[in-house]
C-alpha cells in the first residue's frame, strides 16, 4: 500500500516517450493477465477438451468483452494517471461539475447524427483496393464479416438477462474503458508536444478507429471518435464523452435486440442516409452542428442551466 502511495505522480515529468511506454507496458500486461486469468477459469469450470466450444458461446464473448474492458482499458488508464499525475481525477477530467441539460443535449446531438455516420458507413463499404492489394482486400472484407458475426452473437438476446449484460458490458463498461483510454490518457500525452489541440483530437480519432479493426467502418468511427474528443476539449469532462459513447452503443444495442429476428429491418434502419435517403445525411449533419454550437456555447458562457 505505502509503495502504490509512493508511486503517485512519480513519472509526471517524465518524458512523453516514457509515459508513452508506460502505457504501452500497462496495456500489454492488463491484456496478458486478462488472457491468462480467463483461461485458467475455462479449464476450470469446462475442461480441456470442451475449451474450444465454449470459447465460441455467446455467453464467454460477453465475458471475454467485460475481462478485456476491465484489464486492458480502465485498469491501465486509472495505474497510468495515478503514476502521470499527483492528482489522478483531474488528469482523466472527470472531477468537472456539470447539470443535467447538457446530458441531454449531447444525447441528442448523438441521435440527430446517425443518419449522416450511416452514409459515411456505406460509402466506406463501396472502398475498393487496386488490384495489386486483391489479397489484402480480400482479408480485410473476411475479417470483417467474422467481426460482424461475432458481434451479431454476442448480441442476440435470449433472456432479459442478456439485454442487461449487453448494456452494461457494450455500452457502460466498454464507453468508460475506451473513453479512460483514448481521450484520458492518449490524448493527455499528445498534447504535451502537439500544440494544436485539434489535430491531437483527430489522431487520437484515427486511433481509436484502427484499434477496433473494422476496415469497412473506419471513416464513421473516426468521426465518432473527433467528436467525443471535442466534447472533451470543450466541456473538460471526460464523463460528458462517455455519455455520448455510451449512447451511441446504446442505439446499437436497442437495435439490434429489438429487431434481432428481423436482419431486413435491421438493415433499413443502418441504410437510412444513404441511397434514396441520402438526403437525410445534410439533414442530420445540419441538426448535428446546430446541437453542437448550443453545446459550445453553453459551456462557454457558463451558462447556469448547464453548469454549476
Amino acid at each position: 500500500m505505502k509503495l502504490i502511495v509512493k508511486l503517485k505522480g512519480r513519472f509526471e515529468q517524465s518524458s512523453v516517450v516514457t509515459q508513452f511506454l508506460i502505457l504501452v507496458f500497462t496495456t500489454i500486461a492488463g491484456l496478458t493477465m486478462t488472457s491468462i486469468m480467463s483461461s485458467i477459469i475455462l479449464i476450470m469450470k469446462f475442461g480441456t477438451e470442451s475449451l474450444m466450444i465454449v470459447r465460441e458461446s455467446p455467453e464467454w464473448m460477453k465475458n471475454m468483452q467485460f475481462f478485456q474492458t476491465i484489464g486492458v482499458f480502465i485498469f491501465p488508464a486509472i495505474i497510468c494517471a495515478w503514476l502521470f499525475s499527483d492528482n489522478y481525477k483531474s488528469y482523466l477530467h472527470i472531477d468537472t461539475a456539470f447539470q443535467g441539460s447538457i446530458i441531454g443535449l449531447v444525447m441528442l446531438s448523438i441521435l440527430v447524427i446517425i443518419p449522416f455516420l450511416n452514409g459515411i458507413y456505406v460509402f466506406n463499404q463501396q472502398m475498393v483496393f487496386p488490384k495489386c492489394l486483391n489479397g489484402l482486400e480480400a482479408w480485410m472484407k473476411n475479417y470483417e464479416k467474422l467481426s460482424q458475426n461475432v458481434i451479431e452473437r454476442m448480441l442476440y438476446v435470449y433472456r432479459w438477462q442478456d439485454l442487461v449484460s449487453n448494456i452494461l458490458i457494450v455500452c457502460i463498461f466498454t464507453a468508460i474503458g475506451e473513453e479512460f483510454i483514448f481521450r484520458g490518457i492518449l490524448q493527455n500525452l499528445l498534447n504535451r508536444f502537439i500544440k494544436n489541440q485539434y489535430l491531437v483530437i483527430w489522431i487520437v480519432a484515427i486511433l481509436f478507429s484502427i484499434v477496433h479493426l473494422q476496415f469497412y467502418g473506419f471513416l464513421s468511427r473516426m468521426l465518432l471518435g473527433a467528436y467525443l474528443g471535442y466534447l472533451l476539449y470543450y466541456t473538460g469532462n471526460i464523463w460528458i464523452s462517455i455519455l455520448a459513447h455510451f449512447m451511441n452503443n446504446f442505439l446499437g444495442v436497442i437495435n439490434s435486440y429489438i429487431f434481432q429476428d428481423n436482419p431486413k429491418m435491421v438493415e433499413r434502419i443502418n441504410n437510412i442516409g444513404s441511397g434514396t435517403t441520402w438526403w437525410l445525411s445534410i439533414v442530420s449533419l445540419t441538426l448535428f452542428f446546430v446541437l453542437f454550437y448550443i453545446i459550445k456555447d453553453c459551456v462557454s458562457s457558463n451558462h447556469p442551466n448547464c453548469f454549476d
